[in-house]
């Protein structure tokens, strides 16, 4: 499957896994990249996996479309004048406007109503979550994660980091398609994009867990190497040196053709997450372009 035939039908139903890397507000480019595959008639894979913002952004693709989700976030933004409640340190309270505008961006579109068609579509949702240190506790796991983060984006430039594992850090994969519960399915896709202190570590079942990107910000599960060939990884960071599509590690990667023009935390009404959403549909419209020359 060659980089000029992957916009193709045929290419396109080759893929049996489309997994989206987190990234905050760059999630945007991958709903609209998304949205515009799905207007060209693009089959969607039986298997998805995300986390932090990725996966809801799969979540809402998978349930009302990518389009709802993006207007019910431009309302809640529009509210919004600042990130950060300096006046709840008085209260010895660290106030994020995330913490409020997080959840009910999910409610406008994961739901009990909408749960049902999560669970009809015949898809599975893995979401990736970040379990701390056996040893290291909670606390420590959060800065020490943080501080691999910081070094493998700004030093080793790693799609998928190893240093978080070093220190103990854990990926769990949590299929939402499985839970009972909408209520359960929308703590998991909590925890995934809960970074301490901006959004606090959530329990789930046997102990706390936070953002996936803490231990892979594009996570995969174990695949054999068949499944890895009929993978699809959308990234949110631009990686120069590599062409919009690539292969790595036997399966596909497709990123963004520059830097998203949007604020990863921003969530204000000064964000732009329209115009990351219109880059992945201006993205996706150049790949059938150079598919068809």
């Amino acid at each position: 499957m060659g980089q000029t035939l992957f916009p193709s039908h045929q290419a396109w139903a080759e893929l049996t896994t489309l997994a989206l890397a987190g990234g905050g507000n760059r999630c945007w480019w991958q709903a609209g990249a998304i949205s515009r595959l799905l207007e060209a008639g693009r089959l969607l894979p039986q298997q998805w996996v995300g986390t932090s913002a990725g996966a809801a952004i799969a979540a809402a693709c998978l349930t009302t479309g990518p389009e709802v989700a993006l207007a019910a976030c431009l309302k809640l933004y529009a509210g919004t004048t600042r990130i950060f409640a300096w006046q709840g340190l008085r209260r010895g309270r660290i106030e994020f406007a995330h913490q409020t505008i997080y959840p009910a961006w999910l409610d406008a579109f994961f739901n009990d109503a909408t749960f049902g068609q999560l669970r009809g579509c015949g898809a599975s949702l893995q979401v990736a979550v970040t379990r701390p240190s056996r040893v290291l506790g909670l606390g420590i796991s959060v800065a020490l994660g943080t501080l691999a983060y910081i070094v493998d984006k700004k030093v080793r430039h790693s799609i998928h980091p190893g240093l978080p594992r070093l220190f103990g850090l854990r990926q769990e994969f949590i299929d939402i398609t499985r839970c009972e519960f909408a209520s359960d399915a929308h703590r998991v896709l909590l925890a995934a994009a809960a970074p301490p202190p901006i959004m606090p570590a959530v329990q789930l079942s046997d102990g706390y867990a936070f953002d996936g990107g803490y231990t892979d910000n594009a996570p995969i599960p174990s695949q054999s190497p068949a499944q890895r060939a009929g993978t699809l990884v959308m990234l949110t960071r631009h990686y120069p040196d590599r062409p919009s599509l690539f292969r790595f590690r036997e399966r596909l990667y497709w990123q963004p053709s520059r830097p998203i023009p949007v604020s990863t935390w921003d969530c204000t009404e000064r964000a732009t997450v329209d115009a990351a959403f219109r880059l992945g549909r201006v993205d996706a419209a150049s790949l059938f372009s150079k598919a068809h020359r």
